[in-house]
């Protein structure tokens, strides 16, 4: 299943880099409920029948529903792998019903983002809308999670943290595998044609530094306007040197540019909103700096994410400012293949930012160190190898 409309994000860098290396060990169908952007290898689409007017969570149980009706229909398959989202649960009825393997991919807990993410809701209707979560959606959608997981053969998540959560949900520590997300190390690569969005967005003299994202609630996207305006305020001299090329748009779009509006520091800032995910590579070849700024969780749980931003930063070669949290600064050495500081930390993002700026020769041994690193390690066709490798010892066993 697929968050219908989806264009842009991890979530659809991820897909394509999971379909592509499937595809590229063996036949493969792939079933979905809406165009798959950025995919290469042929889909059917089994797009359900949707009344607008429905409350999102209806209208995506709904689409679940038509969407197995049809999908029960195809002919059994070898295995089947699902990408988990709320309300899903066609491949493992599926799966169950044709007696083959079903590996889920769970990137994360759908109930606990329904929980602790805030909306853009206000007032009577985000009042109304948590009552309906809270005593319909949440319940129901917690119902799903646990079928999937209590009928997946293989689960596969990516972080540690996940794996831990997992375990204490009951899921058998043996079927379980902690898999760090990847990067498709040939569309992600230097020289993929960031020349050209420099001269379009009139960067060509700048030292520009880069953030791709969906602007979401663990993203750190307000902590880095905060780094921006400290930046715009203490190196004043940079105003028309640096740059910072935001890419994307989400929930905190507004608040960020209100900080930026009220600092008067958004003369430093190009907002390209979101881009088909086909455009991201030659966006982040734009860049002379990368950030990934994210913070920790609200609730104070570890984070539990694998950012795919973070890989898609390491294949392009250049030098990184990055959170030192969980997985992130498990992935990344300090001063080897990034420059980690302390989540949230708002002087810290912005010294580092200040230190890449400044030194160009340290930010490119971090960008060559971390590209060698990303393409020995993370590329999709490592994480399907070690998915499959997995399932294997689960059957063999």
């Amino acid at each position: 299943m697929y968050a219908i409309g989806l264009k842009a994000g991890g979530s659809v860098g991820h897909t394509a880099g999971v379909i592509h290396a499937l595809a590229a060990r063996g036949d493969l169908d792939v079933l979905s409920n809406d165009e798959l952007a950025s995919v290469r290898v042929p889909v059917r689409v089994l797009r359900p029948v949707i009344r607008t007017v429905l409350p999102t969570s209806l209208k995506e149980l709904c689409s679940n529903l038509q969407f197995l009706f049809q999908a029960k229909k195809a002919k059994p398959y070898a295995l089947l792998y699902q990408r988990y989202a709320a309300f899903s649960f066609a491949g493992a009825y599926l799966a169950h019903r044709w007696h083959i393997p079903f590996v889920l991919e769970y990137n994360s807990s759908e109930v606990w983002k329904a929980k602790h993410w805030k909306t853009e809701s206000r007032g009577i209707k985000r009042m109304a809308k948590t009552l309906y979560n809270r005593f319909f959606s949440v319940p129901i959608m917690q119902y799903i999670e646990r079928y999937n997981l209590r009928r997946a053969d293989l689960v596969v998540t990516v972080s540690d943290v996940l794996r831990d959560s997992l375990m204490q949900l009951g899921v058998p520590k043996e079927k379980i595998l902690s898999n760090p997300n990847g990067v498709d190390i040939q569309k992600f690569s230097p020289g993929c044609g960031g020349a050209a969005i420099r001269e379009k967005l009139h960067l060509t003299d700048k030292c520009v530094v880069g953030f791709i994202g969906t602007f979401g609630q663990w993203h750190g996207i307000l902590e880095l306007g905060r780094a921006i305006v400290r930046l715009a305020k203490s190196k004043k001299e940079w105003r028309d040197k640096v740059r910072f090329l935001l890419v994307g748009d989400g929930v905190l779009m507004p608040e960020l540019k209100r900080i930026l509006r009220e600092e008067d520091a958004q003369d430093m800032v190009v907002l390209t909103g979101l881009v088909p995910q086909n455009e991201a590579p030659t966006y982040l070849d734009a860049c002379d700096i990368f950030v990934s700024p994210h913070i920790p969780n609200p609730d104070g749980t570890p984070f539990f994410g694998s950012p795919t931003k973070l890989f898609e930063y390491m294949a392009m070669g250049r030098g990184i400012v990055a959170s030192r949290l969980d997985q992130i600064a498990d992935i990344l050495e300090n001063g080897e293949t990034a420059h980690l500081v302390e989540p949230g930390n708002v002087e810290e993002l912005a010294d580092g930012i200040i230190r890449l700026v400044q030194d160009e020769t340290y930010r490119k041994h971090l960008g060559e160190s971390a590209r060698k690193v990303v393409a020995e390690k993370y590329s999709w066709d490592a994480h399907i190898g070690r998915t499959l490798h997995k399932l294997e010892e689960i059957r063999e066993g």
